[in-house]
């Protein structure tokens, strides 16, 4: 199988994941802060659904360093071919 004329492509797509990943955190908890000291108790009574709000966030992280790790090591040439 030959390879991708430009391998490096869909990196673009993934760095910006995980800026947009970063970027909402911070603001959401901003948000999630503002919001307790306008309103007290309310993060109290919305924790289960301010966990889920962090998920998608976190998996683009983590995606992006996971695939970064596994190009490293297969630039190294520790992956399996």
């Amino acid at each position: 199988m030959s390879e991708h004329p430009n391998p490096g492509r869909w990196w673009k797509h993934r760095r910006a994941g995980y800026y947009t990943g970063i970027t909402w955190s911070v603001i959401q908890t901003f948000c999630w802060a503002v919001l307790e000291i306008w309103r007290p108790g309310t993060i109290a009574s919305m924790s289960v659904v301010i966990g889920w709000s962090y998920g998608i966030p976190a998996t683009l992280i983590i995606g992006y360093y996971g695939n970064t790790a596994v190009e490293e090591l297969a630039k190294k040439g520790g992956a399996v071919k």
